[in-house]
């Protein structure tokens, strides 16, 4: 029979292997992604989702919806002749969005 592993947060007493990730005896408690959110969701009267990786999830729904990523680290006069030399659209930040340039880093945009 394997041996149980059991491990020591730092927030709290000794939890087992298979529960550890519900955080439990904790008023606030993170997780990552849907399945996180599943896990969860069970336990808690109110679930509030921060999504500070609006880049990444943009890069996401955009790769999944079959389009070309260029990702381009400045966000100046050089991005605009980079997308120009790759023959891409510049997604601009969500407040400089236009009927012209309508491609953001919103994932809701994309």
């Amino acid at each position: 029979m394997p041996q149980r592993i059991r491990i020591l947060h730092p927030f709290s007493s000794v939890l087992d292997d298979d529960d550890w990730y519900l955080q439990k005896g904790h008023g606030v408690r993170f997780e990552w992604g849907p399945t996180g959110a599943e896990r969860l969701a069970a336990d808690v009267a109110c679930m509030v989702v921060v999504d500070v990786l609006s880049f990444t999830t943009s890069v996401t729904v955009a790769v999944e919806a079959g389009t070309r990523v260029f990702p381009y680290r400045w966000r100046d006069a050089t991005a605009s002749a980079f997308a120009e030399r790759v023959g891409a659209d510049l997604a601009v930040g969500r407040s400089m969005a236009t009927e012209s340039s309508p491609w953001t880093l919103s994932p809701a945009a994309l």
